[in-house]
């Protein structure tokens, strides 16, 4: 039988397909028609561009006849996993190995999690469907026979052999009536127990069936390097053959009266495999025959493999999650954090109208854990089965491989989705990335930005890291039952970034991030910018007004104060600032002196608010008691806040 390794998603040629089923043009084109019947092999436009891609666009397949321009076609399998099509073996390997051609130990750790995967269904795929008709799976009839064996045996129904004085269990009502008694002190003794053993019996119909067709099964199996690839010995257990047993309607009488007396589920099982083998009775040489074992959707595989490793907690309810839950949303405390995003809801005019809500975003996993300084990190992670790749052309590089526009707006919107719960819960870190496939792993892959996306009014969301995991490892991980307990090990240290939101010391940790990188793109994303000293303010938080914006006046003014520099007038080109020292700390201090001169500005009257010398002792009063970041309120520092203050009085308060 022949055998042979095919890639998923590489382009072949109709030549190529040729010399690898090693048959003639008009068998080969027979052969292509049957695997496109069931969705294994798609054709796209043969050109320059499809030559170079790794992954299969649903717009680029073509529909069309197969003898009509075989020639400007190239074939691409969509699957995974093992096919068997006219006495021909195809070992469809993963995209992402490139290393080999022949990658034997790959797929046999694949067809693992494979079987894993799909053994929560509890069923047998006795038939591969199409549009149009079915196509018996022997592969899949003769893989759960032969596993069944070597976890239950043959096939077994008991007799049950009355004895006397046996081993077995005491039948007491035949005891008492059939044999006699000896009475000693007016108690009966029985000397003959009659005692029920239970055989198995080895000449029962449907015992010799299934030993018979699981001798066939092994015997085909044998032609092939299946058994080894699935790593099952096959067996040798009758010499009859099915004509032994009868015709096939006899066959299949036996079979039905047995499924209707039979209620073990195992039982029923291996019955309803044999009555499919016996009522198909094909093999793999027939040209007809098509069978398969994997996954057309193996991205889903990959999926499940990432959510189990790295513990997703999605279907965990609020209160159950690290740390404690915070009073905000302690009322939905019973709820499953993939629960908690908003819900589109339609409205209708005239009548006015509400629906239900609907559907909304479902992350692929979401990842709570320690890290640095053993603070918490809320980590939104997206498998993605991609092989993600830079290739130069003329002098610049392309991306090949990568996921669409759609998939990095939904990374975004899941960060933001989550942002309000984040920021709550006191989650210090937060991360946003892509889990791709691939042989060796690469943790400091890439990332991808979208500008737009990245700001989102006074929200900053993180840029989605690419991390390429080892395929073989999160797959020895996932079969092994295990759990990864220190993400960190597997992703990259710049992926884990402080939340920045609207809480007032994380506002002031994007200004002095801002500092550091001293460049202009960093300044553009700044959440407030100066233009020419004045202030300007989104319209939605200049209607929240209060110490929101007196804290946003503060930012300009303490850069200045503490690194002799206001990056927010001028460009300062590649200068930086050395040492931020205890910055986290001076935000904290500054949104308490933000708060504070809000509090004592609502106090004065409106007379007062109009004396700048008012104001400005206010201003001095506020930072008496903060030595760390008293020089904003010394020198021309304190003219600045004074001036800025009064901007902000002038247009807010009077």
């Amino acid at each position: 039988m022949i055998s042979k390794y095919v890639k998923e998603q590489q382009r072949y040629t109709q030549d190529e397909i040729r010399e690898i089923l090693e048959c003639n043009t008009d068998d080969t084109v027979r052969v292509i028609r049957k695997l496109k019947e069931f969705g294994v092999l798609k054709n796209v436009k043969k050109n320059d561009n499809q030559s170079m891609l790794s992954d299969l666009i649903e717009e680029d397949v073509q529909v069309t006849d197969i003898e009509n321009g075989e020639r400007e076609l190239y074939y691409v399998f969509s699957f995974v996993g093992v096919i068997v099509v006219y006495g021909r073996i195809l070992k469809c390997y993963p995209k992402y190995i490139s290393s080999k051609q022949e990658p034997k130990a790959e797929m046999k750790q694949i067809l693992r999690v494979l079987e894993k995967y799909n053994a929560k269904e509890q069923i047998i795929k006795l038939f591969n469907t199409n549009e149009d008709e079915g196509s018996f799976n022997l592969l899949a009839v003769m893989l759960f026979l032969l596993q069944d064996y070597y976890e239950n045996g043959v096939y077994a129904n008991d007799l049950n052999i009355i004895e006397t004085n046996g081993n077995g269990e005491i039948l007491w009502h035949k005891t008492i009536n059939e044999t006699f008694s000896y009475i000693s002190d007016d108690r009966p003794y029985y000397i003959e127990l009659q005692t029920i053993k239970r055989v198995s019996d080895e000449y029962d119909f449907f015992r010799r069936l299934h030993e018979s067709i699981l001798t066939i099964f092994s015997k085909e199996l044998e032609q092939s390097d299946l058994p080894d690839l699935f790593n099952i010995s096959t067996v040798e257990l009758s010499e009859e053959v099915l004509e032994d047993f009868g015709d096939e309607d006899y066959i299949l009488y036996r079979i039905q009266n047995e499924l209707n007396v039979q209620y073990n589920t195992r039982k029923q099982m291996v019955l309803k495999a044999l009555y499919a083998y016996v009522a198909q009775k094909v093999s793999f040489d027939d040209i007809e025959s098509f069978s398969m074992y994997g996954s057309n959707s193996f991205n889903l595989v990959w999926e499940k493999v990432c959510a189990e490793n790295f513990g997703s907690v999605l279907d965990k309810k609020l209160s159950e999650l690290p740390p404690r839950l915070s009073e905000e949303y302690e009322s939905l405390k019973n709820k499953k954090l993939k629960e908690i995003i908003d819900k589109p809801q339609w409205f209708k005019y005239k009548p006015y109208l509400i629906g239900e809500e609907v559907e909304t975003l479902k992350p692929d996993l979401i990842c709570i854990y320690t890290c640095v300084d053993d603070k918490y990190c809320f980590g939104i992670y997206d498998a993605k089965y991609y092989c993600i790749d830079f290739i130069e052309q003329n002098g610049k590089y392309k991306v090949t491989g990568q996921p669409g526009v759609g998939d990095i707006t939904k990374q975004y919107l899941y960060q933001l989705a989550y942002d309000d719960f984040i920021i709550k819960q006191g989650y210090e870190y937060v991360q946003n990335m892509f889990f791709c496939p691939q042989e060796s792993a690469e943790p400091d892959y890439g990332y991808v930005e979208m500008k737009m996306l990245h700001t989102i009014g006074d929200k900053m969301l993180e840029n989605i890291a690419v991390v390429k995991l080892c395929a073989t490892e999160m797959y020895d991980i996932y079969l092994q039952n295990e759990k990864i307990k220190d993400p960190t090990e597997y992703i990259p240290s710049v992926a884990v970034k402080r939340v920045h939101s609207t809480n007032f010391s994380n506002r002031m940790i994007a200004y002095l991030r801002g500092i550091t990188k001293a460049s202009q793109e960093a300044q553009i994303k700044m959440e407030m910018k100066s233009d020419k000293g004045k202030l300007i303010y989104p319209r939605q938080i200049k209607r929240e007004i209060g110490a929101k914006l007196i804290y946003d006046a503060l930012c300009p003014i303490a850069t200045g104060a503490f690194y002799g520099f206001d990056p927010y007038e001028r460009d300062y080109g590649n200068m930086v600032a050395e040492d931020m020292g205890n910055s986290y700390e001076k935000c904290e201090l500054i949104a308490e002196v933000a708060l504070e001169i809000e509090k004592k500005i609502k106090m004065l009257s409106e007379g007062e608010l109009q004396d700048e010398g008012i104001v400005k002792d206010v201003l001095q009063n506020c930072f008496d008691d903060k030595k760390e970041i008293s020089a904003i309120a010394k020198g021309n520092s304190l003219n600045q806040l004074v001036e800025k203050v009064m901007e902000l009085i002038r247009e807010l308060y009077l």
